[in-house]
């Protein structure tokens, strides 16, 4: 059996120049989100942004590390812990939080104007355990595109510093009755996962540093234990439709109104305006994705 392959898109200096999808290059990233249910921009973002944030971010982590108090994904084996990204101004960029390339995207899947509901990021400490192939949410979802995860790493990812596991086109049947109800975290159930290895194993793509991914909510996914001294951390921003019913709030700055109301593309109606002040290291873990009635 041929291991699957993500595919990766390269932007043209003249997509970078415009901020433009070319159309040969949307077509193959709206059949990728089809067909696989995720895709790869390699040079999406400026990693003189990445790198700023990383130099900023990797000692808050290790701040964060050490405190009882912070979330730990899938337990304390796995390495894994939530983190607030810097919400200073200096330090949000429209290609990290609304990349446009990211949108154009999006909206070809489920409409104009992609809600932005959610920045965040995980951050891989050197482990050895690894995450359960899951689903990040449990309920009963609609059956077709309602929302997507962008994740930027900030620096370049391979399995050796924990690169995502991601199962290709188990987005496609995913339903609430893929999680083994027996399980603690969302866990898909061994004999879905055993019958989809058959077809389409999950595979840890190496990527270069710049690149987004643009990944279905539905899609089986895990987090992967970082061997490397350095911790590895990786952005989050989810996207529902206009029409998602949701009460999720992203929490920004007020001194970025303005300039965030000038992006493209994107509904920022659900951000949640907080004073400069406003410790983001604190964190909020009471995420609710689901669809109101």
């Amino acid at each position: 059996m041929v291991e699957p392959q993500v595919t990766l898109i390269t932007l043209s200096p003249e997509e970078l120049a415009t901020q433009q999808f070319e159309s040969h290059n949307l077509q193959h990233a709206i059949e990728a989100l089809h067909r696989d249910g995720i895709v790869v921009l390699k040079n999406a973002v400026s990693t003189e942004h990445l790198d700023k944030l990383n130099a900023r971010m990797v000692p808050e982590a290790k701040t964060l590390y050490d405190k009882a108090s912070t979330h730990r994904n899938f337990g304390s084996t796995t390495g894994n812990i939530q983190q607030e990204p810097t919400l200073e101004k200096d330090f949000v960029f429209q290609d990290v939080l609304a990349n446009p390339f990211a949108l154009q995207a999006v909206q070809c899947m489920f409409g104009p104007h992609p809600s932005l509901r959610l920045y965040s990021a995980n951050t891989a400490f050197k482990a050895d355990n690894r995450q359960p192939v899951h689903i990040d949410v449990d309920f009963d979802f609609p059956q077709i595109p309602w929302g997507y995860a962008i994740n930027i790493n900030l620096v370049d990812t391979s399995p050796e510093n924990g690169a995502t596991e991601v199962w290709l086109g188990s987005h496609v049947d995913a339903t609430r009755d893929n999680i083994d109800r027996n399980s603690q975290y969302k866990q898909v159930r061994a004999d879905l996962l055993e019958e989809r290895r058959k077809i389409s194993p999950g595979i840890q793509p190496s990527l270069p540093k710049g690149s987004l991914i643009i990944r279905d909510m539905r899609l089986w996914h895990a987090g992967m234990p970082n061997r490397m001294d350095e911790p590895r951390i990786m952005l989050v921003t989810i996207l529902f439709p206009h029409w998602y019913r949701s009460d999720q709030k992203v929490l920004l700055p007020r001194s970025l109104k303005e300039q965030v109301d000038r992006w493209e593309y994107v509904d920022a109606s659900s951000v949640e305006w907080v004073d400069e002040d406003y410790d983001y290291l604190q964190g909020r873990h009471d995420h609710d994705f689901s669809l109101k009635p």
